[in-house]
């Protein structure tokens, strides 16, 4: 009886008193300029889990100790230079939750910046790196595109590289001209660029060789025009000439532009399958997409075919759903709506960027209008599913292993996965982000 009564007080005393104490988490993060190391603490053995992203919105999830434990660490990599992100760590413990938020800024780019491409991703001082692009751009504009997002610039429209490089001081990476390829040394150099569009003005093998980037540590890029679809006319000296293109660079993008050279409207689709197809003719080689966002010259006369961000929104995603690994904007000037578009993609593209470089997994769409791609990241699945029509539909959407809840990234709503799809509603060329653990 006594020993009875002395182990219920011990329960009395120890048990409810231990569960009611507060559960605390704190963190610290030694940021670089590509990666970032987290490390936590808690007051009790606790599950921690971790996010993190560039607003409120997180977006990557981190894999941690499965097994409750008072103290842990995690590394992410494909972080942006000189940006600042957001984190969240959460700790339970039984019924008790703790939380912490914080913010850090990750470093400049290092003085000698060196690349490569692996599995079809930019590796930039030996993280993945997701480019998003400007092309021509002269220095007056860099304030507008870096606070817009823009952390590539293929070449300068009014300026030599040199200028270029000592101006974007270490905020952005550069391509230089192929005809400057001494000149990439500087902070930021990565490489260089062909003639853009070269399948319409000279043979592959006009275009100069540089040695593989295992040598060097600098990429080469090169820009197709969009007769590489084959849903359009094809180039002067025929398709067969694009396999000897691609051999001349690391990185092989296309501008295809359905409103501003085909006219079109309802063309949309088009970037999507155009993007699956350079991504098949690219093999080992990373691949990337030029954006309309302003009027040009073949369809100034209609100005219901001007990009909106409604467009360049729904495009951007396309490209990337169809396996794009990096992101052009061209005209290299917008106007101030556009570059709220443009900023508003681009931190989602960095935010997201771990995952959008990661491993791609099969994906559909249970209607024709719908295009959908999908990544899978430290064991989160990221599916990305744009509308390329006008009408408003519904759809599911599947990828292997869905289950649980979809979270819409940017959208501070759920969707319950049922018999592994996603059914959601999809306005006008809308793009949904839906991110599932």
């Amino acid at each position: 009886m006594l020993r009875w009564v002395g182990v219920s007080l011990a329960a009395l005393a120890f048990g409810p008193a231990a569960e009611a104490a507060p559960l605390t988490v704190s963190g610290s993060v030694e940021p670089g300029a590509h990666a970032a190391t987290f490390r936590w603490s808690t007051s009790a053995s606790a599950r921690v889990t971790l996010e993190v992203g560039r607003t409120a919105d997180l977006g990557i999830w981190l894999r941690t100790p499965r097994k409750p434990a008072t103290s842990g660490r995690a590394l992410l990599g494909s972080l942006e230079p000189a940006t600042t992100y957001r984190y969240r760590l959460t700790a339970r413990s039984g019924r008790r939750t703790a939380r912490t938020v914080g913010t850090f800024t990750t470093a400049i780019f290092p003085a000698w910046t060196v690349a490569g491409v692996i599995d079809r991703t930019l590796f930039v001082d030996g993280q993945p790196f997701f480019p998003r692009m400007v092309y021509g751009q002269c220095d007056w504009a860099y304030a507008q595109s870096l606070e817009a997002g823009v952390n590539l610039y293929m070449g300068s429209g009014c300026s030599t590289p040199w200028v270029q490089l000592d101006l974007l001081r270490g905020r952005a990476v550069s391509a230089i001209p192929a005809r400057w390829k001494d000149v990439a040394d500087g902070r930021g150099a990565i490489g260089w660029y062909h003639l853009d569009e070269a399948d319409l003005h000279v043979a592959p093998e006009a275009l100069p060789f540089h040695p593989p980037w295992q040598q060097t540590r600098r990429v080469t890029f090169l820009t197709l025009s969009g007769h590489v679809y084959s849903g359009s006319a094809g180039p002067p000296g025929g398709r067969s000439v694009y396999p000897r293109f691609v051999a001349r660079a690391d990185m092989i993008g296309l501008d295809l532009y359905p409103l501003q050279v085909w006219c079109r409207r309802d063309a949309f689709r088009a970037v999507f399958e155009a993007q699956r197809e350079l991504a098949a003719l690219a093999g080992p080689r990373a691949t990337y997409q030029w954006i309309e966002v302003a009027p040009m010259e073949f369809c100034r006369s209609r100005p219901e075919l001007a990009p909106t961000p409604l467009t360049i929104r729904a495009e951007t995603w396309l490209a990337i759903a169809g396996g794009a690994r990096g992101i052009g904007y061209f005209p290299e000037h917008w106007q101030p709506p556009i570059a709220r578009a443009i900023t508003r993609l681009n931190t989602e593209i960095s935010a997201l960027a771990p995952a959008l470089l990661a491993t791609e997994v099969p994906a559909s769409a249970s209607v024709g209008p719908v295009r959908v791609g999908a990544r899978r990241f430290n064991g989160t699945t990221y599916v990305i599913a744009v509308n390329t029509s006008w009408r408003h539909v519904r759809a599911s959407v599947s990828a292997p292993n869905l289950r649980g809840t979809a979270r819409v990234f940017g959208e501070n709503r759920g969707l319950p996965v049922r018999g592994g799809a996603i059914r959601d509603r999809f306005g006008s060329l809308a793009a949904h982000v839906y991110v599932v653990r």
